[in-house]
């Protein structure tokens, strides 16, 4: 029962703020954000402005701040669309969150939603507020509401 409790206190507290008084230690908080990793980008090889090496994850990347987590996102999502002509919400999000792993549906209709567009409208990620817009609804989905847009602004200026 407290155990159930507990959660409830933390995810409260991730989507609303926590109440006046409450702690939350950064241990209790979800690996994409004690890992400044918004979008929970597993490790690779990239050499990523920001990055935390080694990684205090064993599966995802760990950024200095969150703004480079944002960072790496956008640089990955643009990639997508430039070198793999993935355009839309659906092609974007059937990539980043494969259904082997994810509800990639409803992913996609979640992150359309935030930015009022059709899944398979085509997006113009060359617009950075357009890039902020979508890699701030992937955070949400990722990690909650626990980033604002300005935070994922902050990360796609640096791209």
């Amino acid at each position: 029962m407290m155990r159930a409790l507990i959660i409830i206190v933390l995810i409260g507290a991730l989507m609303w703020g926590a109440p006046q008084g409450v702690k939350i230690v950064k241990s209790q908080l979800n690996r994409g954000i004690r890992n400044n990793n918004p979008l929970n980008i597993r490790i690779s090889n990239n050499a990523w402005t920001g990055k935390v090496t080694p990684s205090q994850d064993k599966a995802f990347e760990t950024f200095s701040d969150h703004k480079y987590g944002f960072r790496a996102a956008a640089k990955l999502v643009r990639n997508y669309q430039m070198l793999y002509g993935l355009n839309s919400i659906n092609e974007i999000i059937g990539r980043w969150a494969p259904s082997h792993e994810n509800d990639t549906a409803n992913y996609s209709q979640f992150v359309a939603g935030q930015l009022n567009v059709s899944p398979n409208a085509a997006l113009n990620l060359a617009d950075n507020e357009l890039l902020a817009r979508l890699v701030h609804a992937m955070s949400i989905m990722e990690v909650g509401r626990y980033y604002s847009l300005s935070d994922a602004k902050q990360g796609v200026a640096l791209v």
